[in-house]
């Protein structure tokens, strides 16, 4: 692996963990996240993504967080033009140079076997379809049924319309369908993950919708990861805190990199830390 430890990142420290006492239980992961786009790191807002100053080697930013102890890396290819080629060979990079387990997600563009059986070829250790798999809910079933538990699906919600219920948001700003609607056919289908996240809190640092988190866990058997708005280590603890309901992990990442708090930290707050080597 890469001998520079990559910690002189602003916004990515490297200082020890400072010991607090850990939250949620055991079983529970922090997935720091990268998020791809054009070759470069990036942050999720809503429908769009915002450069990450400063980075621009998603490889580097990897590798920093496998030097401050994690297990998993949540890596999202976040193309908006929905030709994941370019991403996906950016991944399988990725992939190749680390030695912890990686969660891929493909924002767009994973909708159809051929793309799926090339994600899968990346060698990640497990994929999350992302939103075009939402738009064909009768494959995105077929194809977690036939791999198991090494297909997640992302459910990004939009929470702001109350007349509406609960929408997942596709492609482009799309309207996805009901949230419930699409558990119930997922779960029928064996669903063993999904990746919940309020997508009006996504990027913003704004605190996590866990209230979201437990509805999802409450209706559905499938393990949940949460996502989106936690800004700091009570944030992060108050997810952990949901692990007795399903919440089997949290996704961190603009709180990272704006400095918030160090991935040590989160690590150790969440009782998370692996064994060095």
């Amino acid at each position: 692996m890469g001998t520079r430890t990559g910690m002189e990142m602003a916004g990515v420290p490297g200082d020890a963990a400072s010991g607090q006492e850990t939250s949620g239980g055991g079983g529970f992961e922090v997935f720091p996240s990268v998020h791809v786009a054009d070759g470069r790191v990036v942050h999720l807002v809503g429908d769009g993504h915002v450069p990450e100053v400063g980075r621009t080697d998603p490889l580097q930013v990897a590798l920093a967080f496998q030097e401050q102890g994690a297990r998993w890396l949540h890596l999202v290819v976040a193309e908006d033009d929905g030709d994941s080629d370019g991403g996906l060979l950016q991944a399988r990079r990725i992939i190749d140079a680390v030695s912890m387990d990686v969660q891929l997600m493909c924002r767009r563009g994973i909708d159809d076997d051929r793309a799926l059986e090339a994600a899968l070829d990346t060698g990640c250790t497990r994929l999350n379809l992302g939103r075009s798999a939402l738009t064909d809910l009768t494959w995105c079933a077929a194809a977690v049924a036939r791999h198991g538990a090494r297909l997640g699906v992302s459910l990004p919600v939009r929470t702001g319309d109350l007349a509406r219920g609960l929408r997942l948001a596709g492609p482009g700003g799309s309207d996805a369908g009901g949230l419930w609607d699409a558990v119930a056919v997922l779960d029928a289908a064996g669903c063993a993950r999904y990746v919940v996240t309020d997508v009006g809190r996504e990027g913003t640092l704004t605190g996590p919708h866990t209230g979201l988190f437990t509805e999802v866990c409450a209706r559905s058997t499938a393990g949940v990861l949460a996502a989106g708005g936690i800004a700091s280590l009570d944030d992060l603890r108050a997810v952990a805190d949901l692990a007795p309901h399903g919440v089997e992990g949290a996704l961190v990442g603009r709180a990272l990199y704006a400095g918030a708090f160090t991935l040590s930290e989160a690590l150790a707050c969440t009782g998370a830390a692996r064994e060095r080597d």
